[in-house]
């Protein structure tokens, strides 16, 4: 398989999973409602109308959309230059960039669509569910799983 189809092929898997995901937390949740799945593990239905972890949250309205478009295209643009200058048996690298490609698009579909991020995997300490890391979701997931992959990449490759 070529490095395109390869890209496609996780893009499309990938970004189905995380807007599916989504779609039934939204359907199935009420929102800030938890269920408990493990001791450390909780699924919450929340909104996040800022960035990772919350931030920007606060920015005025009539500039999220124009500055999120930014991002967006300035994001999409850099990860298909570097796909397309990525050496085809560069497989790590062309697996963890198409990961990241993955989350940004599925993440910016919820925040042009619905002017908000759903996020639902809430992991915490056991047994206490205020010392948790902020909750988030597949597209997140995606891109920090394909930014460790690329930084691997990138410290362990033979030249």
């Amino acid at each position: 398989m070529n490095k395109y189809t390869i890209t496609l092929i996780i893009t499309v898997v990938a970004v189905t999973l995380d807007q599916l995901t989504k779609y039934l937390v939204r359907l199935d949740i009420p929102l800030y409602s938890s269920i408990d799945v493990f001791s450390f593990f909780n699924l919450t239905h929340l909104r996040n109308s800022g960035v990772a972890f919350g931030m920007l949250q606060n920015m005025p309205q009539q500039f999220k959309l124009p500055f999120y478009i930014a991002v967006f295209a300035i994001a999409l643009s850099v990860l298909i230059m570097i796909i397309k200058n990525t050496e085809e048996k560069n497989r790590s690298m062309i697996i963890g960039l198409s990961l990241i490609l993955s989350g940004a698009i599925g993440n910016s579909i919820d925040r042009f669509r619905l002017g908000y991020v759903t996020d639902f995997l809430n992991f915490h300490w056991f047994g206490n569910p205020s010392l948790n890391w902020p909750p988030f979701n597949i597209a997140d997931s995606c891109i920090t799983i394909g930014a460790i992959l690329v930084i691997a990449t990138g410290l362990f490759k033979k030249e």
